[in-house]
């Protein structure tokens, strides 16, 4: 009785175990005695999960003692051979393919089979959607009829989508289809033309993420979240840093209700702020990293990340656009003490550009006479200053440097700091050569580490084309 009662217990934990883990079986048609593999999408990539081994049968089954993570999985074949599977609560799957189709029959796994249909439903609907473009290519339909077939489809579609929706309601299977669904925009009908598009605009900023729970980890698990977020940074919001740093603060708030969402976002949007190309974008990191990760909300980063983080604060501090530019007080040739703020007080400056340079630097010696002989000689008398200033303190390698090319004018002003007296490196991040500072006759960094073709488009723009049609308005 005693052996029968721990074969019975055996059991039970055998089939409890298995409840609670996942069980996913994948039977291919034409492939054998070989391996498969399951993987998942996460944060936009794909990571392996498990392997198993297809028997003469071509049958293999995916299992481990722990759920999976809800979310959208793949079973792959080789690098271009796979098909997706959506894995819920229900983790005894049971699925049916080949490899040429990579069209899966899903027959065991509540969620998993209601994404087959889904699949089945969608690609029905593309098919005729397919048809109705070649009729109306090979002029088989006229437009009003194609218009009114499409819209029909569409109509059907959504109509579908919505009622798996609601009778889903609680479980991964209908959140993944809702957040496929785009936001339905009102006309704004009461608005005069000329206002709609920009209601319409708002609008859509604003409720972009009405169908998608960002503080649902579930979410990062599908192929699609981590485009939507990017689509809407870079298509919806206005490219200044400001602008991206409230949208993107809005977005890690609402990502806040788990700590793998906000730790997700809080990271995304700071490498967003980090890795653009966009001018003026050190601003954005910069507010992330001090409102997140100095005040301590980022629990995960350890100290030493933090140390280095913030020493590359301390190099935009000082210098980021927008801001009014710190006065540098240095010494000419001559030894005579010169300030930025006195260049910028002079009534025909409109523009200073600071730039800093060693001559020792290959990039330095290509581009300072550049610098010089283009952009300096075609703005000088235009109302363009520059303040060069020599970053070392070797005067005869300074002279020599300027001797050789030249480097002069009324309106170029060379200068260095022998005694390190201004900290020109701390304010203006001189560390690496060459550094471009554009700045205002208002005392503004407008631009900065741009390459003088840049510099150039933005003198053109203001010291000319501004003036040619300011002039034409009178």
């Amino acid at each position: 009785m005693r052996k029968i009662f721990f074969t019975l217990f055996a059991i039970l934990s055998s089939l409890v175990a298995m409840a609670e883990g996942y069980n996913i079986q994948v039977k291919m048609s034409d492939m054998k005695d070989t391996d498969i593999y399951l993987a998942f999408y996460y944060n936009g990539k794909t990571y392996s999960k498990d392997t198993t081994h297809l028997d003469k049968s071509g049958v293999g089954t995916f299992k481990g003692d722990e759920k999976l993570k809800e979310g959208m999985y793949i079973v792959y074949f080789k690098q271009d051979k796979f098909f997706d599977v959506l894995v819920g609560a229900d983790q005894n799957i049971k699925i049916k393919a080949d490899t040429t189709k990579l069209d899966p029959v899903v027959t065991a796994g509540d969620e998993s089979v209601k994404f087959y249909k889904l699949v089945e439903y969608m690609t029905a609907s593309n098919k005729k959607r397919k048809e109705l473009n070649d009729q109306y290519k090979n002029k088989k339909i006229d437009s009003a009829s194609y218009v009114k077939k499409i819209d029909a489809i569409g109509k059907e579609v959504e109509a579908f989508q919505q009622r798996e929706i609601a009778a889903n309601k609680g479980n991964f299977y209908s959140e993944f289809v809702k957040g496929t669904v785009n936001i339905e925009v009102p006309d704004f009908t009461e608005l005069p033309d000329t206002a709609r598009p920009l209601a319409r605009y708002l609008y859509v900023k604003d409720h972009f993420f009405d169908n998608i729970n960002l503080s649902d980890p579930r979410f990062l698990r599908t192929p699609y979240f981590t485009s939507k977020v990017d689509n809407y940074m870079q298509t919806k919001i206005v490219p200044n840093p400001d602008s991206l740093f409230q949208a993107a603060d809005a977005l890690i708030q609402k990502s806040k209700g788990d700590e793998e969402t906000f730790q997700n976002m809080v990271t995304r949007m700071m490498n967003y702020g980090l890795k653009s190309n966009q001018m003026g974008m050190d601003k954005m990191w910069y507010q992330i990293a001090e409102k997140y990760y100095i005040s301590g909300e980022a629990t995960w980063a350890d100290s030493s990340w933090i140390k280095d983080l913030k020493d590359e604060m301390k190099k935009v501090k000082y210098n980021m656009i927008g801001m009014k530019a710190q006065n540098l007080r240095m010494l000419t040739a001559d030894s005579t003490e010169l300030d930025l703020k006195t260049v910028l007080l002079q009534p025909e400056t409109e523009f200073v550009m600071v730039y800093f340079f060693e001559p020792s630097c290959g990039h330095c010696k290509k581009i300072t006479p550049v610098m010089h002989d283009t952009v300096y000689a075609k703005y000088h008398d235009k109302g363009f200053d520059v303040f060069c200033c020599y970053t070392q303190t070797d005067k005869k390698e300074w002279i020599d440097f300027l001797e050789k090319h030249k480097l002069y004018g009324d309106h170029w002003h060379n200068v260095w700091d022998p005694r390190r007296d201004s900290y020109f490196w701390y304010f203006y991040d001189a560390t690496t050569t060459p550094g471009v500072y554009l700045i205002n006759k208002k005392g503004e960094i407008v631009a900065k580490k741009i390459s003088s073709e840049s510099l150039d488009s933005i003198l053109e723009y203001e010291l000319i084309t501004k003036k040619k049609e300011k002039g034409k308005t009178k």
